[in-house]
Formats: structure tokens, sequence, C-alpha cells
């Protein structure tokens, strides 16, 4: 039997659960009050201009703005107190995009280890990462969010990868296959945004839950948006209307937490989760990879692959990692020099990761920083946070809130872990080479 939690709560919460099971409890709603003045006041002092410091005072908060669809908004988690401090930094210039760079001194990280599938080390970890996965304490979420742009404005994770099956149907065989292997139900859960929710789940109900139990898939939202003009007004189009936008995947953190999901793997017993986004068929659930993070005892596992350059000659562009003030972590492209060595920093983040459910229940406060759009031609800007960035986020201590692990893993051959599909191209240059690779990855975790 398939029951949904009702769609207005914030951050709804869409459970395919068996009957008699209870939902998962949901948080109120957000407090939608203008922001206070205090807050608007405090960055208008640090205003460049008296031009910029009235024209922070002359920001309307976004709780009181006629031209917003505040039922969207509320529905899907949107802060606008947060919104309003934001706009306010924009517009007195301490929040733009080249605020975003990273100005402290970076060196390159130590300490990445190259996995192996084969040797002593190989089994032992693999035999860690098995009773894992048999104890029924790994979980597998997919990042399906975004605003279903890049394919013509369908959403990636409904589109065929190959002999008929989307790339949500794969994400979930994979997890249907593996479940069966180790004999122990492996949770599915979809991180959707408000532009992807409603072709999800039309999708999900078509294709009879992916395939999966009935409990065992489970899928929440991203928070929402609104874009902005370049002085940090909201931006309207030329019918009048604002435009709404899913603030980057960082609110990962924050959204599985209010949603409850977190709370309902916690209650299953999950101790690991395995974090990809939907594009990427070859994150598999691996227990040689799953064996890395535990023997580790890291919160956060990050999966680095080699870069290369891409057809056009330019390096692949994304997160990189690095040593600042003795700390490691990830920082994400657009805030790097643009000049950093890819020989002396050669891993690029494949956005795989691999969280320790526990280090998931603190809060892990994101920047959210200013990214340049466009829409129909007009330059905007959307706040964005980064899941990666979550790496360098210091506690009061002054220690990574995240204690980071690195692992460089392959791009290619029966054991690579990074097959991006961006654009409609990628997939039709590269379905064959994936159905190869994941077909013969299963067939390779199957067998031992």
């Amino acid at each position: 039997m398939i029951r949904r939690l009702p769609p207005t709560q914030v951050h709804p919460t869409f459970i395919i659960i068996s009957a008699g099971e209870a939902p998962v409890s949901t948080p109120s709603a957000p407090d939608l009050r203008p922001t206070p003045e205090g807050e608007i006041e405090a960055i208008s002092a640090q205003a460049k201009s008296p031009r910029a410091s009235a024209q922070l005072q002359a920001l309307t908060s976004a709780a009181g703005d006629d031209r917003l669809d505040h039922k969207l908004l509320k529905k899907f988690g949107f802060d606008p107190k947060r919104f309003a401090a934001d706009q306010a930094r924009i517009a007195a210039g301490t929040l733009t995009e080249k605020s975003a760079l990273e100005a402290r001194p970076l060196s390159p990280p130590s300490g990445v280890t190259e996995v192996s599938w084969s040797g002593a080390e190989a089994d032992r970890l693999r035999a860690i990462g098995e009773k894992a996965l048999q104890s029924g304490e790994v979980a597998v979420v997919v990042l399906n969010g975004g605003m279903a742009t890049r394919f013509g404005g369908v959403v990636k994770g409904v589109v065929v990868v190959f002999d008929g099956q989307s790339f949500l149907e794969l994400k979930a065989s994979d997890v249907a296959r593996a479940s069966k292997h180790y004999g122990a139900e492996i949770p599915l859960v979809l991180m959707n945004s408000f532009a992807t929710q409603d072709s999800t789940m039309e999708h999900v109900d078509e294709r009879r839950g992916l395939g999966l139990g009935d409990d065992q898939l489970l899928t929440f939202t991203q928070s929402i948006s609104v874009r902005m003009n370049l002085d940090g007004t909201i931006f309207t189009d030329d019918k009048g209307e604002p435009s709404y936008h899913a603030p980057g995947h960082g609110d990962f953190f924050e959204s599985i937490v209010r949603s409850g999901v977190l709370d309902d793997l916690d209650r299953r017993g999950v101790k690991t989760i395995l974090f990809s986004n939907v594009d990427n068929l070859a994150a598999t659930i691996d227990p040689v990879v799953i064996g890395h993070h535990i023997a580790s005892g890291a919160d956060m596992t990050a999966e680095l692959a080699e870069k290369r350059k891409t057809a056009s000659g330019e390096w692949d562009k994304g997160a990189s990692p690095v040593s600042i003030d003795g700390h490691l972590q990830l920082v994400e492209g657009f805030r790097l020099p643009s000049d950093l060595s890819p020989i002396d920093y050669p891993d690029l983040s494949t956005n795989n990761f691999l969280f320790s459910l526990d280090a998931l229940k603190q809060d892990i406060p994101l920047e959210r920083y200013a990214v340049k759009k466009k829409v129909k031609d007009q330059p905007v800007l959307q706040l964005e946070s980064i899941t990666c960035e979550a790496s360098g986020v210091l506690g009061s201590d002054g220690k990574p809130l995240l204690d980071l692990n690195l692992i460089r893993v392959p791009r290619d051959g029966v054991n690579g872990r990074f097959f991006p599909i961006k654009e409609p191209i990628d997939l039709e240059t590269q379905a064959s080479t994936l159905k190869e690779r994941l077909h013969a990855g299963w067939r390779q975790r199957d067998e031992v």
C-alpha cells in the first residue's frame, strides 16, 4: 500500500510505507514574520556609501512582498529572515561573487588514500563494509533536486538512460540488487526540489515504486529561494513575476533533519549514508568504499578522482581538496583561484560522499554564496550552498565539525565511480559505456 504524508507541511515528505506504520513527524512551519529591523541596520552600518545604506533601509522583507507566492514558499521551507539578511549583505556589497573567493593561503592536502579492490587490505575493508550492509546499517541518499533545466525542462531523474530504465530506476536497481545480495533492506532516499517533486512522484507511481519494498523508498524536499537583481532587490520578469530556485544541494544537511527523514533512518539502525548525484550512476553501493569510511572513523568521506581536460581543452571544474590553516577540507571550484595548479592539486571531488549518521544530527551551518545566472537573458543573483563546504565548517573550539577522510577512486573500468551525465550529449555518447560499467560492477559484487 502506498500512503503519502500531507504535502502541506514544511519540507513535505512523501514516504512509501506499509499499512499501519506511523508516518514520520514533520515540524511546524517556519516563522514568516519580517526580519527584525536591527539585523538590517547592523548590516547597513557596514555599507560602503550613504546610497547603499539608504538602499538597505528600502529593502522590503520577502515576508511582506505581495508579488511572492507565499503558499509555495511556506510549503518548501523558505526562510524570509535569512533571505532579508542576505539581501542586505548584497546591497551593502559584502556578499558578492568576489567575496566567495577563498582568500586564505592554500596548500596541497595530505593523507589521500588510493582505493584498491585487491589484496589483504581490500579484503579487510570489504569485510567491514559487508558487515554493515548485512546488518542494515547503510542507506543511500540521491540528489534529485535542482531546477530541471539541463534536459530541456525534463526532470533528469526520469529520463531513460538505457533499456527503458531511467536514472532513478537504475539507482533503485542498484539498491534492490544490493539489498537482495546482503540480505538486508537498504533504504533509498531521494532529495527532491519544488521543481522536481511532482514529476518524480508521478514517475515513482508509474514505475511501481521503482521496484523497491513498500517502506524502502523515502523522499524529502530541499528548500526554496527567490532570485534577485544585482542590487539585492527581488527580480521579476517582463510579466512582473518573481523567479524561484533551489538554493544548491548544501541544504541537504538542514532539510533531511527538518523533514524527519534522518530520525527515520536512525530508528531503522542506519549508521552510514552514501550520498551521490542522480546523474552519476557509477556511484554504486560498494562494500570496499563503505569499509574505507567506517574504518577511518571519520564523519565524512569524500571520493576524489583525477582531474582531466574536457573536449574544449579546459580542466574539469568542481571542488578540490586543500589544506587551510592546517585543516583538511574541500573548496568548491568557483571559490578557488583561477590559476590553481592541476599538478599540485590533481584531485576533483566526485560529489560522492559517505556520512556517519550521528554526525548529521548537529547543526551544520553553511554559507550561501551569491551566484550570477541569467533568466531570459536578464542577469540575476541566486543564493547557493554546496555540500562539500561542510568539510570547512568549524565549531566553537576552532576544529572542523565534520572530520574529513579523503579517498581516491578510479573514473573508468569496472570500479569506476565517476560517470556524470550533465547534458543530453553526455547521455548519447556514454550510455553504452555506462551500461557496461554497471553490469560489470554488479557481477563483480555478486561474485564476492
